[in-house]
């Protein structure tokens, strides 16, 4: 791999006829060495720097900074992005699941819901994007309980309720990860430093991209084709920064930026639970070796559809005052995540200061593959919900520039009446079934019976979506079925920003199945 850091004053000489891709997170990566193991050159930006230096990683959020007319906060819109290889992946856990059937149909009481792909069109792509994360293949619904026969799954009632997982990905600091297959490979070039400010179209097709460095030095890159692939704020912002009106690009600018989704989670109720045990070591983490699994609880299709309603999802957040056993988790995430704590010798010496508890959990973990013993001092109910798309929740270009002279984005993000029904439904379901088991009483919070306090309640979960749609015509989205902006050739959007709808499942996963599909695509029609 050739690296230029724009840093050092260098032209950058990018390959002749190279796919430029803008941004090196999820989907940018995953595109950029799919399609070079395909044959094809790919001129990779980015704006930050290399993918383990967090002075510099923190020197660029800066640029991450927006204003917020509503819901997420500017300092979430820092948070929850990252500039440097890798992007927002640098920050990522490492949760997977694939999207359901009902998330992708059209549903007539989700307004502007439907993709213009089936789950077909994705499962090969989500198979190939599973064995290049390393996950297991194995599903994410209740059979994967048979991974642990000693724990026997909750009595959901399968009406409204069903069993349902998350996997993680073993290393998920995806710019860590692939640096090596980045360096190794020939037919990728890839600059650091350098902030796309602009996409070039000419005679109705993408012919480059301006980019600018930290010092203000700007250059023109040439490319065959171009791929916005740096966030869903970050996509819409840059299709608006190249249209001097600031709408955006093609048939279907007017939709740019506009229906704007994230996941909403909300704490609905205290558990209580009769035996903190039943819950606790079910719903907090299961181990097999090197493989981990978030079981939860999922709002059934068919409750979805009877009852008008969104997807959702549900946790039970564990709380624990137990602060040395609060250090060992923290030391045991560290090292999944191969970042050095702060304080490390002080969270070392504050772990090994219950000795007794600390021997437990590592047999509970490596002998059972199950989370803390402790007992825990609050349980709650979290929901995690889709959102229904709203045109007014949206993407545009605010008033403030930002250290490069460019216009920040302006985040407008709604949640709407359907998001608060949906929880609340969902709530109570729960709070039955937990009730008619003998295994738990739900309290419910002010927000199952409160507006005000939901909307106050409720926050984003950094899972920002559909700012550039995908549609089968430019009268309802900014990308076809293939991500190419309608009307203009050789230009594409590739990430969350892409999704009509983004049910409730953690987007990476699926972010990367569709960075596989297009690298699939440029390689059919190259």
């Amino acid at each position: 791999m050739v690296i230029y850091d724009f840093h050092q004053r260098e032209p950058v000489r990018g390959p002749t006829g190279a796919t430029l891709v803008v941004g090196s997170g999820a989907a940018g990566l995953g595109l950029a060495l799919h399609l070079a193991d395909l044959g094809h050159e790919v001129l990779m930006v980015e704006s930050g720097g290399f993918p383990d230096d967090d002075d510099d990683r923190l020197a660029h959020d800066h640029l991450n900074e927006g204003e917020a007319a509503g819901g997420p906060t500017t300092t979430r819109l820092v948070e929850g992005r990252a500039r440097g290889l890798g992007g927002a992946a640098q920050l990522w856990h490492g949760q997977c699941m694939r999207l359901h059937p009902l998330d992708l149909r059209e549903r007539v009481w989700v307004p502007h819901s439907g993709w213009p792909l089936s789950l077909e069109d994705l499962d090969p792509h989500y198979d190939a994007a599973e064995r290049w994360l390393g996950l297991s293949g194995l599903g994410y619904d209740a059979r994967r309980w048979s991974e642990h026969p000693r724990l026997d799954p909750l009595d959901w009632d399968g009406q409204h309720l069903l069993h349902d997982f998350t996997e993680y990905v073993h290393r998920p600091l995806l710019g860590t990860e692939q640096h090596r297959q980045l360096a190794a490979h020939p037919r990728v070039t890839t600059v650091l430093h350098a902030t796309a400010t602009a996409v070039h179209v000419d005679g109705g097709r993408a012919t480059g991209v301006d980019v600018v460095g930290d010092d203000g030095r700007a250059q023109h890159l040439e490319a065959r084709r171009v791929v916005l692939a740096a966030g869903a704020i970050e996509n819409a912002r840059l299709l608006q920064l190249s249209d001097p009106a600031g709408v955006g690009l093609g048939a279907g600018r007017e939709h740019t930026g506009r229906y704007l989704q994230d996941h909403p989670v909300v704490f609905t109720a205290d558990v209580l639970p009769r035996d903190h045990r039943v819950l606790q070591d079910r719903y907090i983490a299961l181990h097999r070796g090197r493989r981990r699994l978030f079981p939860k609880v999922r709002l059934s299709p068919a409750a979805q559809e009877r009852h008008g309603l969104l997807d959702a999802t549900a946790v039970f957040v564990h709380d624990h005052d137990d602060a040395p056993m609060a250090a060992a988790h923290r030391l045991a995430v560290a090292l999944r995540t191969r970042r050095v704590p702060a304080r490390l010798a002080g969270e070392v010496g504050l772990a090994l200061r219950a000795p007794r508890s600390l021997a437990r959990d590592v047999y509970r973990r490596y002998g059972r593959g199950l989370a803390t013993g402790a007992r825990p001092s609050r349980v709650r109910l979290q929901v995690w919900l889709e959102q229904a798309p709203d045109p007014d929740s949206r993407v545009t270009l605010g008033s403030s520039t930002d250290a490069l002279g460019l216009r920040r984005a302006r985040v407008d993000w709604r949640c709407g009446d359907l998001e608060i029904e949906t929880s609340r439904r969902f709530t109570r379901w729960i709070a039955t079934d937990l009730s008619r088991t003998g295994v738990a009483e739900l309290a419910e919070l002010d927000v199952l019976v409160d507006d005000d306090a939901w909307r106050a309640s409720a926050a984003d979960a950094f899972h920002p979506s559909g700012t550039a749609r995908m549609s089968s015509s430019p009268r309802t989205g900014v990308v076809d079925r293939d991500l190419q902006v309608h009307g203009v050739a050789d230009l594409f959007v590739l990430g969350s920003s892409a999704f009509p709808t983004a049910g409730y499942a953690n987007p990476t996963l699926t972010i990367i199945a569709l960075a596989f599909r297009l690298a699939t695509h440029i390689d059919h029609i190259e």
